[in-house]
């Protein structure tokens, strides 16, 4: 029998706990840009003190709450590992794992997937925490290369990583519950397909969703040029710093206004963010038109690919808007856009690669969105572990998978 600890020493451990638990939550609820140790400690029902005490500073808490929430996270894919125990499966039998471990995480495990997403803001804002955001990636593709092996898959575990990076955290926003799982199945089989060389199948429910998404495009409201400009203003500062920063002041100096001039076109925060959102909506979203675009010049190569994506990752922008409406009801109205009218650039992108006389579906250009869209964020988060050579390595993988599908009867 153990003996009880000392009550002080339980009061330590439990003020810790709920400081780390205060912060997962306000991670899920409201963002980690802007939290302080006040806010923090009033929502742990702590003292600032004891936030000191156990962690010397709030870079540290957070260095810690992501640990936690990475061996939290460790613990959900060792379970459903040892589910896979014994089991070795026909490749395309890999669809249902993928799409059924993306709506748990992002669903049932909401509050460890906004920890994910948290850690790799924290990554793009301060070089600290890169270390970090490496452990996560490492940790989703080693997952991924073991559930792989079950279905002799495990070479491309670091390509579904990228995808998973992508798909979940796009299904961390709802629109129609039904519609958006069944979705992910058919997701979950065409890159099932691509990985196995076999022929993309039909997504009945995508493509009903991508022809609502289309209709019910969000009427964005007409502003003059001042108010445009103050719009975009308010979009570089969520792209540079995340949406927490964003503030009258903050937009003003952006803009080259006065502060007057700023309130009296957006008279609250709630406008001017919506501002921001509407603006980097516009810019990250084609409003009409099918999702796969004209083919590029015959010269576009692989290198050019791997520049581009270097370049979209000096911006913060997209996964800002994608982490609010995930987090935000009030953003609902821009949650099937976001989820189904992708594709159109990254279907250009592969169009050329494959040739003229290869067509690809809209399917295929959404799945070659969501993995271009994960090795944008991996390079964001982890600059260190995602280099340039690294991210051709895999297009060339990927590519060559997709080749064995167009070549094949």
């Amino acid at each position: 029998m153990h003996d009880r600890l000392a009550p002080s020493m339980e009061a330590q451990y439990s003020s810790k706990d709920r400081i780390i638990d205060a912060v997962l939550g306000l991670w899920e609820d409201v963002g980690g840009t802007g939290l302080s140790v006040r806010t923090i400690a009033r929502a742990a029902d702590v003292p600032v003190s004891s936030l000191y005490h156990h962690f010397g500073s709030l870079e540290q808490l957070f260095v810690i709450a992501q640990d936690h929430a990475r061996l939290s996270a460790a613990a959900w894919r060792d379970r459903h590992l040892h589910g896979l125990q014994g089991a070795r499966l026909d490749a395309m039998a890999f669809a249902p794992v993928f799409a059924a471990l993306v709506d748990d995480w992002a669903c049932a495990q909401r509050r460890l997937a906004f920890a994910w997403r948290e850690g790799q803001q924290l990554a793009v804002r301060d070089p600290g925490f890169q270390e970090g955001a490496m452990r996560w990636t490492h940790m989703w593709v080693d997952m991924w290369r073991e559930i792989g092996a079950h279905f002799g898959l495990e070479d491309s575990g670091a390509l579904t990583a990228r995808l998973f990076d992508s798909e979940s955290f796009l299904h961390m926003i709802n629109w129609r519950r039904m519609v958006d799982r069944a979705g992910l199945d058919e997701f979950a089989r065409g890159w099932t397909a691509w990985l196995c060389g076999r022929a993309i199948p039909d997504a009945p429910f995508r493509d009903f969703a991508r022809a609502q998404a289309q209709r019910e495009f969000p009427a964005l409201p007409e502003r003059d040029e001042t108010a445009g400009r103050i719009a975009a203003a308010a979009a570089a500062i969520v792209s540079r710093k995340g949406a927490g920063s964003m503030t009258h002041r903050a937009v003003a100096a952006e803009a080259g206004l006065t502060l007057g001039v700023v309130s009296h076109k957006f008279r609250t925060s709630a406008d001017l963010m919506r501002a921001a959102f509407d603006s980097l909506y516009l810019g990250n979203v084609p409003a009409t038109g099918s999702a796969v675009a004209p083919v590029v010049d015959d010269h576009w190569s692989l290198g050019d690919l791997v520049q581009l994506l270097q370049r979209s990752a000096a911006s913060a922008g997209p996964e800002g808007l994608t982490i609010v409406v995930a987090r935000d009801p009030s953003y609902r109205h821009f949650a099937a856009q976001l989820r189904y009218l992708r594709g159109r650039t990254s279907g250009r992108y592969l169009q050329a690669f494959l040739g003229p006389d290869h067509p690809i579906s809209e399917l295929e250009a959404a799945l070659f969105s969501g993995f271009l869209a994960g090795q944008i964020r991996a390079q964001l988060a982890a600059p260190g572990y995602q280099s340039p050579d690294r991210v051709h390595q895999e297009l060339e993988q990927l590519l060559a998978l997709i080749a064995r599908r167009v070549v094949s009867p």
